[in-house]
C-alpha cells in the first residue's frame, strides 16, 4: 500500500500522480518515511492591528505633592494673604508665617536662625506684599 508523502492520500498505482496534490513522491508500508527537502521554509504573514494608546494627562488636585511645577490652571490657596502678612510683620523672625502656609522645613530654619538674621524675613515681607508668596503646594494666597 502506498501513501502520498505530502497529503497522506492512499495511492493504488505508484506510477500515477497523487489525485489530491499532484505529487509523484510516495511512501509504502514497508519503507521508513524519508525526510523531504523543501527549498524554503514556509512563512506566514498575519496583519495585526494594534490600537494606538491614548495618553491622558493626570489631573492634579490641590494638596497633591505632584502638583508643584505642573502647568495647569492655578487655583488659590485656602491660606489668607492678610493673615500671612500680619504673621510676617509680627513674628517674621521666628518664621510663624512659614509654618502657617505649610512650609515646615524653612519655618524651622527661620526659627533657629531668626529669619536668616533678618534678611530672609525682609525677603518674605517683600514677596508677600508683591503677591508672589505661595503656600507649600505653590498656590498663591487668597486675597
Amino acid at each position: 500500500m502506498a501513501y502520498c508523502v505530502y497529503c497522506k492520500t492512499h495511492i493504488l498505482n505508484i506510477g500515477q500522480k497523487c489525485p489530491n496534490c499532484g505529487s509523484t513522491h510516495f511512501l509504502t508500508d514497508d519503507e521508513p518515511p524519508k525526510a523531504t527537502e523543501t527549498s524554503e521554509p514556509r512563512v506566514e504573514y498575519h496583519t495585526v492591528y494594534v490600537e494606538k494608546p491614548v495618553y491622558v494627562e493626570k489631573p492634579y488636585y490641590v494638596g497633591d505633592p505632584a502638583f508643584r511645577g505642573k502647568t495647569v490652571i492655578r487655583a488659590t490657596s485656602n491660606k489668607s494673604w492678610v493673615a500671612v502678612l500680619i504673621l510676617c510683620i509680627l513674628t517674621g523672625g521666628w518664621g510663624f508665617h512659614r509654618f502657617y502656609v505649610g512650609k515646615i522645613g524653612t519655618g524651622l530654619l527661620f526659627l533657629f536662625t531668626f529669619g536668616w538674621c533678618g534678611i530672609g524675613w525682609l525677603i518674605d515681607l517683600i514677596s508677600i506684599l508683591s503677591g508672589n508668596f505661595c503656600d507649600q503646594y505653590g498656590l498663591p494666597l487668597t486675597k
